[in-house]
């Protein structure tokens, strides 16, 4: 039997016993819920929808036939039109704000949309990252030699994202860019310091671990 497990966020392996991931510093000691543990919540909800459905059919044969019957059953398919009416209202105008001319929507950009690994598509600027979802991110320089590993954060203004990395040195967050996702594989960069362009491309996490094998670690 393997002494070795892979940890789910950043792929490396570590003890099958460690409870911490000793490169990505996640906790791996989160427990998968016993069978009875499971089945006991379906058990109650399935004995809830039963009480749910037996409800409403107490009434029933108590409710008269006067008017005030004949007035409710109108009621309700007039809110049930009012509400359509409302989604669908809200639907146009949120897609003509989105729309300039023909022009798509202003491409922010949140956590969930960057977890992955990205590689720049600039000609001599070689550059890799791997967001993962424990809100590190392992950063390639391969014309330097080096790769780490810091801290990320997305912060958004309403019309644009910024990546903030987190300087260890100076114990405190760095603005490093404003990012728009062109879409789900491509990924636009805006240096925040020169201004510098960098366009990135989705690749595998197998062809960044590649990547980095070649270069040294810097803490």
């Amino acid at each position: 039997m393997s002494d070795l497990k892979t940890c789910p966020f950043c792929l490396e392996e570590v003890p099958a016993k460690a409870i911490k991931c000793r490169y990505c510093e996640s906790m791996l000691d989160e427990v998968e819920p016993s069978a009875e543990t499971a089945a006991k919540p379906a058990e109650e909800e399935k004995k809830g929808k039963k009480r749910d459905i037996a409800t409403p059919q107490q009434g029933v044969p108590y409710q008269g036939s006067s008017g005030k019957k004949k007035s409710k059953s109108f009621i309700l398919p007039l809110v049930i039109v009012l509400v359509v009416l409302l989604l669908a209202g809200a639907f146009a105008g949120y897609w003509f704000l989105l729309r300039d001319g023909g022009a798509t929507a202003t491409g922010e950009v949140g956590s969930v949309e960057i977890i992955g690994s990205w590689k720049s598509e600039n000609a001599g600027n070689e550059l890799y990252f791997q967001f993962l979802p424990n809100e590190m991110v392992n950063v390639a320089v391969p014309s330097e030699g080096y790769w780490f590993r810091t801290q990320y954060r997305i912060v958004e203004t309403g019309t644009s994202s910024y990546l903030e990395l987190y300087h260890r040195g100076l114990a405190t967050w760095e603005r490093t860019a404003e990012l728009t996702m062109r879409n789900a594989d491509a990924l636009t960069m805006i240096d925040a310091w020169e201004g510098i362009v960098i366009e990135l491309a989705s690749i595998g996490d197998a062809e960044f671990r590649d990547v980095i094998n070649e270069l040294d670690f810097e803490r």
